[in-house]
């Protein structure tokens, strides 16, 4: 006992105190009854007061339908995910072969779900229109490349790569309003790598751009004839 507190030794609290009359232990014990009701009441009134507090207030929109539509969009929006995947790869690869009918597929996709039946949101569906929009946009301007328009390819590839991100930025924000995860693309094809095509589209009218140029002028695939070796030994 010498080392505990001071507070914590029994001659602290050890208070004599008058023996109570009859009449004082049942006032007290009247009092104790009233207290603790009042604190029950008390402790009852703030739970109620606080779960008030804690409940949303105006939910815009029923998830359930909103989910069910944006869930029957998947095809579509898979489908069109794995052509930006694809286009994108044969940006950077410059394969024009590949991406020129790609290109077309896209529009065809974008079109489509411009198509769909709206959804139950006004603003999920202003999104999911617009990103379409986007995406069909890229594709038209991906034909360009091809159909000697008098653009510079390079412009017309940074406008197919703005086009694509709007896309994406608009079903992005799409999938966050809607709680559930963007469409995940496929597997992406592989680019050509013989050099037979590039995406500024004038190699095969004029020979002037593109990654195709060297085969039209004697590259890896036209200097094996006889000439060619003779003269270069």
């Amino acid at each position: 006992m010498a080392g505990r507190p001071a507070w914590l030794r029994g001659e602290s609290w050890r208070i004599a105190e008058p023996p109570l009359t009859p009449a004082a232990t049942g006032a007290a014990v009247l009092g104790a009854v009233v207290l603790v009701v009042g604190c029950v009441l008390t402790a009852g009134s703030g739970f109620d007061e606080g779960s008030t507090a804690t409940t949303p207030v105006g939910v815009e929109v029923d998830q359930g339908p909103l989910a069910s539509w944006y869930t029957s969009t998947q095809g579509i929006r898979g489908s069109i995910a794995t052509s930006v995947a694809s286009a994108r790869a044969f940006l950077d690869a410059q394969d024009g072969a590949s991406l020129r009918p790609l290109c077309i597929q896209l529009a065809a996709e974008g079109q489509q779900a411009g198509g769909l039946t709206p959804g139950p949101d006004q603003e999920a569906q202003r999104l999911f229109t617009s990103g379409a929009g986007h995406y069909e946009a890229a594709a038209r301007t991906c034909a360009q490349l091809f159909d000697g328009t008098q653009i510079p390819a390079a412009q017309l590839q940074a406008q197919v790569r703005a086009a694509l991100a709007d896309g994406d930025r608009d079903w992005d924000a799409l999938a966050t309003r809607v709680g559930l995860p963007m469409a995940h693309a496929g597997p992406t094809p592989p680019a050509a790598t013989d050099g037979s095509g590039g995406t500024g589209g004038s190699a095969a009218t004029d020979g002037t751009g593109g990654t195709g140029d060297t085969d039209a002028t004697g590259g890896t695939d036209g200097s094996g004839d006889p000439e060619d070796t003779s003269t270069s030994g």
